[in-house]
């Protein structure tokens, strides 16, 4: 696929006669013949560069939402474009630039995005001063929502209440519908321990936000539970080439995996790729949503990709009935194998919550344009929203009431063939007492 097959210089608009049905939740599309003019809604995501492959199905996903939606109260959705990512990587400055384009559009009254969380501490502080309403489809971060990690994880998130001064005093307008690091990393812990029956492990991240704590989260609940971290952690910085030395560290010290936080735009595939002659092929690599169903990663990890593990902060739409007709009618629209990911009906909630808000505040405008802090309390009043990750529901914090955690590993070393990624096991962190599910 070509990276930048499915970017548009243009923004995508959906006109009504592309469907007839809101995308679940009630109150999102509508039958309103009369043109009210346009509400724009944006996606924020890297669309050029290594996480490209993650970026364009979650915007293909929100097109979707928008398709499904139709005319919202007799208003046309336009779905905008804005890519974070500069030299092929994504870039917290950037985001926050396209934060303050999206706010200079007075039509424009939410976004979906971003897809990193040190993308999302940049972007937050803007949009709340707007009363801009974020959706995020990928965003794990615990201390962008939370004071701590769930007390039931020995791990501390180091938060020192970011949360609150990402919002200064502006009520909260961050939402999102995965789950956080403090369930994803031990999701994984658990499931080197009780499934893949590995005891010691090597563990490295990016340093950033997302990479380090996810693997905090792991480290902590791994060792908590009886596994041992060996050999010295690498958090390295981005400009490290060489990951051997850990490597071999870890593997004279008894290691007999490895799990590193961070995405494949990060290097996390090429830590992989170097265990080539270090450790068996058989020795699994673990890692989260940051190189989940991903070709570019696939294709770093060369004939190593086998054995790759990774998670994503949400359940497997295919796990939930009620999400064929969505997965189909996504399938439909985009045939391109490439473009269906575990981000891309993720990504169709998220849009699909999005304009049920947008709906929500029309009706009580009066069925006029509403006011972007309208839109901000629809959204933030989501109550079991019916979509393909099942009921959705934001807590005070703008957090979703689903606590899912799904692992996915990778099978062959063609990066064309990574989407097909199995589904292996989740853990529903909403439950008393958590377990690992491999059917």
């Amino acid at each position: 696929m070509t990276r930048l097959k499915g970017l548009r210089t243009a923004a995508v608009v959906f006109a009504a006669s592309l469907a007839a049905a809101a995308c679940g939740g009630g109150g999102g599309g509508s039958s309103t013949t009369a043109d009210k003019g346009e509400i724009h809604i944006g996606v924020e995501m890297p669309l050029s560069g290594t996480e490209s492959t993650q970026g364009q199905p979650i915007l293909k996903g929100v097109q979707y939402a928008a398709q499904r939606a139709g005319k919202v109260k007799g208003f046309t959705i336009k779905v905008i474009p804005f890519d974070d990512a500069v030299n092929g990587v994504h870039d917290p400055q950037k985001g926050a630039q396209n934060v303050q384009a999206m706010v200079g559009d007075t039509k424009l009254l939410g976004f979906v995005g971003p897809l990193n969380s040190n993308v999302a501490k940049t972007e937050i502080p803007i949009a709340a001063d707007a009363s801009l309403t974020m959706i995020s489809p990928a965003n794990t971060g615990v201390c962008l929502t939370k004071d701590s990690a769930d007390s039931r994880f020995p791990y501390d998130a180091g938060c020192g209440g970011l949360n609150k001064q990402l919002r200064k005093s502006n009520p909260n307008n961050y939402f999102r519908v995965v789950t956080t690091d403090d369930y994803q990393g031990p999701a994984m812990a658990d499931y080197f321990l009780q499934v893949l029956k590995i005891q010691k492990v090597g563990v490295a991240s990016d340093n950033q936000t997302y990479g380090k704590g996810i693997a905090d989260a792991f480290t902590a609940e791994f060792k908590a539970k009886g596994g041992q971290v060996v050999g010295p952690r690498n958090d390295y910085d981005q400009n490290t080439t060489d990951f051997k030395p850990f490597l071999t560290a870890a593997k004279n010290a008894g290691a007999q995996g490895i799990y590193v936080g961070g995405t494949t735009g990060t290097k996390v595939c090429q830590v992989r790729a170097q265990m080539n002659g270090i450790f068996d092929l058989s020795a699994p690599f673990g890692g989260g949503d940051g190189i989940v169903q991903d070709g570019e990663c696939v294709g770093q990890a060369g004939a190593f990709a086998p054995n790759v593990f990774a998670s994503i902060a949400a359940v497997d739409p295919v796990h939930v009935p009620s999400a064929k007709a969505v997965i189909d009618g996504y399938k439909k629209a985009y045939p391109d194998p490439n473009d269906y990911t575990a981000y891309s009906i993720v990504a169709t909630d998220a849009g699909g919550i999005l304009i049920n808000g947008l709906s929500k505040a029309i009706d009580d405008n009066g069925g006029n344009m509403p006011k972007r802090d309208g839109v901000r309390k629809a959204t933030a009043s989501t109550k079991n929203y019916q979509g393909a990750l099942g009921s959705t529901s934001f807590d005070a914090n703008g957090d979703t009431s689903v606590k899912i955690i799904s692992i996915y590993k990778y099978d062959s070393p063609d990066p064309k063939k990574a989407n097909d990624e199995p589904w292996v096991a989740q853990e529903n962190f909403g439950e008393d007492k958590p377990t690992v599910k491999t059917s």
